[in-house]
């Protein structure tokens, strides 16, 4: 039996550290991560799980716990249209806007790599190497960091979304039926460490941010702040391209919104 005051810290905690929000109904919700602790660090009860957080919480043991918190569901050209319309509009757009510029692109929330490499095989696709950019991935989570900084991806996670022709283009079988993201995909992408509610934000700096089905787990306030944050490291002209179910709505951003081969964008005025 957990407890109300444990659930409390729990969710007090993880709100403190990412912004995830669970209300006093969704409590529940910690019972499998509270298990998954108890185990790693081989607590009886969840009370004796309690106290060593209180009194002999490490680091790892933080780490630990924002990485079973985080929803780090993905696959490979999630909802597709963000992708049609990154290289069907978006990229022509400012091309327009900024002529022979290096397009600049973050996913901020990347979870364990395949929006960033969805990015990138659109691109390639599309544009082959004609097109110069860069593209920053970054995640809150360590551990799903870790899986796409080594771009190695079991036979279920290239099942979810990935064309068997570009399965075949840009990976490579590897041992235990794996698969292997090639170099010349993965050295365009720049994996590191960030977390939306606390790190300071590059200002005018990035064409393009893809930021998907993160502020749907935030409060009002919370969507609110990273929003502003967004908008102020989008270069005049920038697109911003959110989860099919998240809007700017309850905000005062002022974004632009426009529909781009099916798919809502949004962006942020030119000067």
């Amino acid at each position: 039996m957990i407890s109300q005051e444990i659930y409390k810290y729990f969710a007090d905690f993880v709100f403190k550290k990412t912004g995830i929000f669970y209300p006093e109904k969704d409590f529940y919700r910690l019972d499998s991560r509270i298990n998954t602790m108890m185990k790693e660090f081989r607590c009886d009860t969840p009370d004796d799980l309690y106290q060593m957080f209180l009194t002999k919480k490490t680091e790892q043991m933080e780490r630990f716990l924002i990485d079973i918190c985080t929803n780090n569901e993905t696959y490979f050209f999630r909802d597709n249209k963000p992708f049609d319309a990154l290289v069907n509009d978006i990229i022509p757009q400012l091309q327009e806007i900024y002529p022979n510029q290096t397009i600049q692109m973050w996913s901020c929330a990347s979870s364990t790599g395949q929006e960033p490499l969805s990015i990138m095989m659109s691109l390639k696709e599309k544009f082959g190497d004609s097109l110069n950019f860069s593209l920053k991935a970054t995640d809150i989570s360590s551990k799903a960091l870790k899986k796409a900084t080594d771009g190695v991806y079991s036979n279920l996670d290239v099942q979810r979304g990935l064309p068997v022709q570009l399965l075949v283009k840009y990976f490579e079988s590897v041992e235990n039926s794996q698969w292997k993201v090639k170099s010349e995909l993965s050295k365009h992408v720049s994996y590191s460490s960030f977390n939306l509610l606390t790190d300071i934000f590059e200002r005018n700096k990035f064409h393009v941010v893809f930021c998907r089905n993160v502020l749907i787990y935030q409060n009002p306030e919370n969507k609110q702040e990273i929003l502003s944050n967004i908008y102020h490291a989008l270069k005049p002209g920038g697109f911003l391209v959110m989860g099919a179910g998240e809007s700017l709505i309850g905000t005062n951003i002022q974004l632009e919104q426009k529909s781009l081969s099916g798919c809502m964008v949004f962006q942020r005025p030119k000067e």
